[in-house]
């Protein structure tokens, strides 16, 4: 409205909607709500403004400008107060692994009054062989997740106000991909405000050159009205690659609220797994999908060297997690690879004398196998960076961290150190041994946005009030 203002040519008409406007919400709250409600002199304080400069008595300048703006933020919040929305709420995520991007969010929509919240999780395929594999996970969902399955759920009809996705490729993702139905260009025809919370966090390293982060350079973005990055050097390069600033909201990652809470309280061993690791040091090995298909000699050699710690130092014991989509990645990439990565799995499950003290997890939930843990041993990946939370040592698979790194390179281990090199450290480590320990204290804050387990209940509030202030402008053209 403000910005019509300056238009002296559409300035009268303006005048008129929004005294129209104004007198219809006045209208309606006075036979709701006492005259008493500081709200009845806010607008008729607009009405007043608005008739002085249709009569030319003052004029718009940018001081007044501003003064408007200020006013109509202090009204739309009191109305916020004063009728407190029904939001539906919809999340759909399609993976139960991933689950963890949208569930502190989920949890504080739960907490509120004025929200229905369900959780839809959608069908997918996996990408293999030139196949494309029909799944499902939504009975794989916590306990206390209530699932609407989603050959129930009406868009048509619900039209969420806000719909919470954690993958937005569409199309363009080569190893799952969405039910057509759940696209985001046919997500974005029934709500005016569709989110994406990355089921990642972006990694560590700053980008040069012409490299990009390919969330960000997807068509689909155009989809999206909010964009929920980890940090602000995040932010920075959505902006670089078009995206309008608006649009891209630094709030951290609810990732890293799940880590947040599930370590804060020190290492805790979950039932399954007392019997092999109570009374052991425990490194936490984490793969990424692609990690056994870049170089696959280079990477089964590397797990080999990991499992050795178990083999060869006493109380010691490794939790191997590869990525969810290895196996289908291996099949879509590698297929004659498949072979030897399922033995070797199915050796470590059986606890085959060949792998000792060794676990292999591939539990819908994460937080066991990070909580679990005393060290951390990975690729710079999205994992690896929930993890800088807890403060735990962390052994990257490198020599060093280059420069571009964001991160400082003294916080971390490096396996492939000739001067220290993993044998060592592993020993070090076991022994009580930490050499690195004072340079990751708040690592994590460095550079991601609310660190303090509170980004579920952020986005969740940012969103509600982008959410009502976007319902005002839309139906009263404020």
């Amino acid at each position: 409205m403000t910005d019509l203002l300056e238009n002296e040519n559409e300035q009268a008409n303006v005048i008129a909607n929004c005294q129209i406007a104004i007198s219809t919400i006045y209208d309606n709250l006075i036979a709701e709500f006492s005259e008493k409600e500081t709200v009845f002199a806010d607008l008729q304080a607009v009405y007043d403004l608005l008739t002085l400069i249709n009569e030319q008595e003052i004029t718009v300048n940018a001081e007044l400008t501003v003064k408007m703006k200020q006013l109509l933020q202090i009204i739309f919040s009191k109305l916020d107060k004063l009728i407190p929305l029904k939001l539906n709420v919809a999340f759909m995520p399609y993976k139960v692994t991933m689950w963890d991007s949208l569930a502190s969010i989920y949890e504080t929509a739960q907490k509120d009054p004025d929200c229905v919240t369900k959780v839809i999780p959608i069908p997918y395929y996996k990408l293999a062989d030139s196949q494309k594999i029909p799944t499902y996970e939504g009975d794989l969902f916590p306990e206390d997740v209530k699932i609407t399955p989603f050959d129930q759920y009406n868009l048509e009809q619900e039209e969420p106000d806000i719909i919470f996705i954690h993958n937005a490729y569409d199309q363009f993702n080569t190893i799952t991909q969405v039910d057509e139905r759940f696209f985001t260009s046919n997500l974005k025809k029934y709500t005016n405000m569709l989110v994406y919370v990355p089921y990642h966090i972006t990694g560590l390293r700053k980008l040069t050159g012409n490299n990009q982060y390919f969330a960000y350079t997807t068509p689909t973005m155009g989809n999206i009205d909010k964009i929920i990055v980890a940090g602000q050097y995040v932010k920075d390069a959505a902006i670089k690659y078009g995206i309008p600033a608006e649009k891209v909201l630094a709030l951290g990652s609810p990732k890293l609220d799940a880590v947040y809470q599930v370590t804060k309280k020190g290492k805790n061993i979950p039932p399954k797994w007392q019997n092999q690791l109570t009374g052991k040091f425990v490194f936490a090995l984490d793969t990424n999908c692609m990690f056994l298909i870049n170089d696959s000699f280079y990477g089964l050699a590397f797990i080999e060297q990991v499992f050795d710690a178990a083999r060869m130092i006493p109380n010691c014991a490794v939790i191997w997690r590869p990525h969810p989509l290895t196996r289908i990645s291996i099949a879509h990439y590698l297929p004659q690879m498949l072979e030897r990565y399922d033995q070797m799995v199915k050796e470590i499950k059986e606890r085959s004398p060949r792998y000792p003290n060794i676990i292999f997890d591939d539990g819908a939930e994460y937080q066991s196998f990070l909580n679990s843990s005393d060290a951390y041993i990975s690729q710079p990946n999205s994992l690896m960076a929930s993890y800088t939370i807890t403060n735990r040592p962390i052994i990257i698979a490198s020599d060093k961290l280059d420069k571009y790194n964001l991160m400082p390179d003294e916080a971390f281990y490096h396996f492939y150190d000739l001067e220290y090199p993993w044998q060592q450290i592993a020993k070090d480590l076991v022994n009580g041994k930490d050499i690195k320990r004072k340079y990751r204290k708040n690592l994590a804050n460095s550079i991601y946005s609310y660190t303090d387990g509170t980004s579920g209940k952020r986005i969740y509030e940012e969103i509600k009030k982008e959410n009502l202030n976007n319902f005002l402008k839309r139906n009263f053209k404020l």
